[in-house]
């Protein structure tokens, strides 16, 4: 159904879990709009916590409605997407996370760029596209 990424967006977030499909081009884009926020590279003490996503772009929009990952300090995750398929359904994941220079990979996927926002967000980039995510306050 989406190309292989659900794991950088769930970050792209591009880790293998969803089947390949094509999307047409016309239909990629941006599906929310945050505000204008400063980035600077995230750091292992910035990931720990639970995040909900407000902005998905790229090719991951078109196949994405919402992504939720909770990142452990342990280094492991899980995450689930919300994907636009016929029905809309979820798909999980939970495995382990590292993070260097800059760059997150979950497993053994492709590393995306991961930066942090001065109030808590972070936002993944990478071939599929990017996404924003908000730390969620778990009661």
């Amino acid at each position: 159904m989406i190309a292989k990424t659900l794991g950088v967006a769930l970050i792209l977030l591009a880790s293998s879990c969803i089947a390949p499909s094509v999307v047409d081009p016309a239909l990629r884009g941006q599906r929310l709009v945050t505000a204008d926020l400063e980035w600077a590279p995230a750091t292992r003490a910035d990931l720990p916590g639970t995040y909900v996503s407000t902005e998905l772009s790229g090719p991951l929009a078109a196949v994405l409605r919402k992504v939720v990952y909770l990142f452990e300090s342990g280094g492991t995750y899980t995450g689930a997407g919300l994907v636009d398929g016929d029905p809309p359904h979820f798909e999980v994941m939970t495995g382990l996370w590292t993070l260097d220079a800059g760059q997150l990979v979950l497993d053994s996927g492709p590393p995306a760029t991961i930066e942090v926002a001065q109030e808590g967000s972070l936002r993944l980039s990478g071939d599929e596209g990017s996404v924003v995510l908000r730390r969620e306050q778990v009661r």
